[in-house]
């Protein structure tokens, strides 16, 4: 096990259900913010990790693409849409019901 300085970044497992129920609540918020005719689906999380704050921070590198429906089970890939990868923070405070999902990079995959 790596050693964590308190405060510091820790690795996470990306494949871990904790981020990829993330990644779903990460695409629904950037959905939200967006005008596109298409939703944006999460397709992997490529990386992960995690920092203990007032709270729990979290960030997630995620490959996404555009889909004609948003939804796990009835998305389909838009013919000729593309893919992005997008790197964001994640703030959570669970007894206050509170998260804060934050864009901090998007790129051409």
């Amino acid at each position: 096990m790596a050693q964590m300085t308190v405060g510091g970044w820790r690795d996470q497992d990306a494949n871990d259900k904790v981020y990829q129920d993330m990644s779903w609540r990460i695409m629904k918020k950037i959905n939200s913010q967006s005008n596109d005719l298409y939703h944006l689906m999460p397709i992997k999380v490529l990386s992960a990790k995690s920092q203990v704050v007032a709270g729990m921070k979290h960030e997630v590198e995620l490959l996404e693409l555009s889909v004609e429906e948003f939804g796990p089970e009835k998305c389909k890939e838009k013919e000729g849409g593309y893919r992005r990868i997008y790197v964001v923070s994640v703030w959570e405070k669970p007894w206050e019901d509170f998260e804060e999902i934050t864009i901090k990079e998007s790129k051409e995959a």
